[in-house]
């Protein structure tokens, strides 16, 4: 065997681990995309719950309930606590908007904050509240909470999940042996 045959034997040799190495890359690469996909989608979760708690705290349930239920005898302090709860809960919509738009959010992520939003565009409360906060985020995101407001119809009546409860858990206990 001749040198120029051995040096023909490593550069082959150099070629096939220089494409495992770029295999592995990609495998790498996929796995790090996954990775960061779950942590986003886990920190949504966490937004989405912690906003959901401090929405059930007494204070501030008392005070979606009365905003919901059309109670315009809200005092000032009651409507600013249903204003920063609104801000919280639009806020962490922007952020999954954003990045259903660049990617990052599947579809179905993203299908469950628009259902949520549409519920609340469905409300009074929300629609007259919506004015006083859209200057806080960026025109993409107005535009599009704009066009959910106009595309859902108003629900004038108030959402009582109380009520509906009630009703379901009445259905629920009839059924039971």
């Amino acid at each position: 065997m001749t040198l120029l045959d051995l040096a023909s034997i490593g550069s082959f040799i150099s070629g096939v681990a220089v494409l495992v190495t770029l295999a592995f890359l990609v495998v790498q690469m996929r796995q790090a995309n996954r990775n960061q996909r779950a942590l986003m989608q886990q920190m949504r979760s966490a937004r989405t719950v912690e906003t959901q708690l401090k929405a059930s705290e007494p204070y501030v349930a008392e005070v979606m309930n009365r905003a919901f239920a059309n109670d315009v005898t809200m005092d000032d302090t009651q409507v600013r606590a249903f204003l920063t709860i609104c801000i919280a809960s639009v806020t962490n919509w922007e952020d999954s908007f954003f990045q259903h738009r660049s990617g990052a959010m599947d579809a179905a992520s993203f299908a469950s904050d628009v259902a949520v939003l549409k519920v609340f565009a469905s409300t009074p409360a929300f629609r007259a509240i919506w004015p006083t906060m859209r200057d806080l985020f960026g025109e993409d995101f107005r535009a599009y909470v704009d066009r959910t407001i106009q595309e859902t119809a108003v629900v004038p009546a108030p959402f009582n999940a109380a009520a509906l409860w009630r009703e379901n858990l009445a259905k629920e206990l009839d059924a039971a042996p």
